[in-house]
């Protein structure tokens, strides 16, 4: 004797849903790892930047010129501007 229709529709139903939630679990551990690495980037960004800081400040104090030194780091002079004048917040 085999099950009735509707108990096969339950299973059917269950089996659905906890897949779902085994792929949700999956990507919410990609997204935590994910977060990590971001996080850890970051901070690698702001002690390259504080790194780069330090040099524009020195190649400025030893009389580089400022159109250089954007070129050589990679910034706009607006923003190498910026920087010299002690305002780092727009800083790329």
């Amino acid at each position: 004797m085999s099950d009735p229709e509707e108990v096969l529709q339950l299973r059917a139903s269950r089996a659905e849903i906890e897949g779902i939630k085994k792929d949700l679990e999956t990507a919410r551990t990609q997204q935590a790892e994910l977060e990590e690495k971001i996080n850890g980037l970051l901070a690698k960004q702001r002690e390259a930047r504080k790194k780069r800081r330090k040099a524009v400040l020195a190649a400025d104090a030893a009389g580089v010129p400022r159109l250089r030194i954007s070129k050589e780091v990679g910034m706009q002079r607006s923003n190498v501007y910026k920087l010299l004048e002690g305002d780092d917040s727009d800083e790329s």
